[in-house]
Parts: C-alpha cells; structure tokens; sequence
C-alpha cells in the first residue's frame, strides 16, 4: 500500500512538472510572439514616417520651383535672380538623390531627408527675400523713372512753349497800312480812282514794325488781294506762301532788310487794262508764311 501510494505520488509530481514546463513554453511562446509583433510595428512606422518625409521633400521641391517661377518675365535682374535659385535647387535635389541612393539605414535616412528639407524651405525663403528686395527696388526705379519722364515731359512743353512765346514775340508786326486805288492818265499819272472799270493799280502801304529780339536779315514780305469773286489778282512779280497748309499765291512781293526797326514799304497790283470788277475785295499782308494784316477794300 505504501509503495503503491509512493507510484502514485511520484507520477502526480511528475505530471505537475510537465505542466509547468509545458506552461512555461506557452509563456515563452507568447511573449516572443509580441516582442517579435512590436518589432513589426516598430518598423512599420519607421517605413511611413520615411514615405512621409519623401512625400514631404517631393512636394517641396516642386512647390519651392513653382513659386519661384511665377516671378519671372517681371525684370531682367529678377530672371537672372530666378536662374541663380533654379541651379541652387537643383544642386539641392542631386543632394536629395544621392542620399536616398547611398544611405540604406531607415533612421539616418529619414534624419537626413528632414535637414535637406529645411535647407530646402531656407533657400527657398532666401530667394524669396532677395526677389521682395528686387521687387521693391524696381518699383521705386520706376517710380523714379516715371518721374524723371513727367519732369523731362514737362521741361519739353516749357522748352516748346518757351520757343513758341519766344516765336511769336519775335515775329514781326505791321501797322498804319493804308489801301488806295488808282487810274492812269493818258499822260501816265496816276490818280486815285473807287471805280473799278476805271482802275489800273491797287496799292498798300505799311510799317512793318521794330522788334528788337527778331532776327535780323532778310525778309520777304508778300502782298495778295483777292477779287470779289475770290480769284487772287495776277501780278508781275507773285510769289507764294504757305499758310494752314495750303499753298497760297499771292499778288507781289517784296524783300527787305530787316534790322529791328520800323520800315515802311509798298506793294501793289498794277495792270495796264481796266479789267476788275466792282465788289469787296480781300487785302492781305504775309511777312513769310505769318498773315500779319487782312482788310477789305471795296471797288464801286
């Protein structure tokens, strides 16, 4: 009974024995199975924040480039600027490259990428700096510009009106003119005459006026008398003018030597048939191209 009860306590302590070695392995099991699920996890997320700071530094690159970009075509210096930050980016990106081909540890990789990026985002923020620099020099450049035109406009007008006041100031004035008509005698005398079938010569008389800033020299001063029907009278020494654009021909004329003071001088039509119309006719005085005198003149 003793022995049988000793068999029978010996296989009780045994089978205790292998259940706790068999609880033992299951522990074991277990707990190198998690360990073995947080090192998956572990590098699951290193593998995501890796993708991510890819994804991240992509972006970055082209994003950095657009923005840059839409600057261009503003300035000359600003493209030159845009030229110089389009090499540095993409001496940037090589660096990027070179580091995703060589560097196979995901850590130190993942560390690497995040410094090119914030070098990226810093050079991205230089240039944008230098650009807002250019940007605010140009405007005050052509502000100044602008500025120097509307001074250099207006110093233009003056400088014209100034030769323009001095243009009128210089031209030359006449007064006193003095319109008559006359007949000819079978003796040849001349004698005053208001019937038009009766003259042979119309004659105006002036003063052409001193002006002491005129240039002096010679002048041509030019007489034309229009008939009443508006034909000018043909004279035997015409010339022309121009005036409003038209070309005029006149009457007579006459050169003169100017020198700043007055003179007095007559021009006339004179023919030797007694051919013109009774009416109104149109007197007027051209010193060169200037009208400087219209009257009328009336032929009975």
């Amino acid at each position: 009974m003793d022995k049988q009860q000793e068999e029978k306590n010996n296989n009780k302590n045994g089978l205790i024995l292998l259940l706790l070695l068999l609880l033992g392995s299951i522990g074991f099991n277990v707990y190198q199975y998690k360990n073995h699920s947080t090192t998956i996890i572990s590098q699951g997320n290193e593998v995501d924040s890796l993708t991510n700071v890819r994804i991240e530094v992509e972006r970055e690159l082209v994003s950095t480039t657009m923005e840059l970009e839409k600057y261009r075509g503003i300035a000359g210096n600003l493209d030159s600027l845009l030229t110089d930050a389009n090499g540095k980016i993409y001496d940037q990106e090589q660096k990027i490259r070179n580091l995703l081909k060589n560097v196979k540890d995901v850590n130190k990789l993942s560390s690497g990428l995040k410094e090119e990026l914030k070098k990226l985002k810093a050079l991205r923020d230089e240039y944008l700096d230098k650009i807002d620099a250019l940007m605010v020099e140009n405007g005050t450049l052509k502000a100044q510009n602008k500025e120097l035109t509307n001074t250099v406009t207006d110093l233009n007008t003056e400088k014209n009106n100034l030769e323009k006041t001095v243009e009128v100031a210089s031209a030359l004035k006449v007064e006193y003119v003095k319109v008559a008509s006359f007949k000819k005698k079978s003796s040849g005398r001349l004698v005053e005459s208001t019937i038009a079938r009766k003259t042979n010569k119309i004659e105006t008389c002036l003063t052409i006026m001193d002006n002491k800033i005129a240039a002096k020299g010679d002048r041509f001063v030019y007489l034309r008398i229009l008939s009443p029907s508006g034909k000018p009278l043909p004279g035997v020494n015409k010339g022309i003018v121009t005036f409003n654009g038209e070309t005029l021909e006149c009457t007579s004329n006459i050169k003169i030597d100017y020198q700043n003071e007055k003179q007095n001088i007559c021009l006339a039509y004179e023919g030797e048939e007694r051919n013109l119309e009774s009416g109104t006719y149109t007197v007027e005085v051209f010193v060169e191209n200037n009208l400087v005198h219209s009257s009328n003149y009336i032929l009975k």
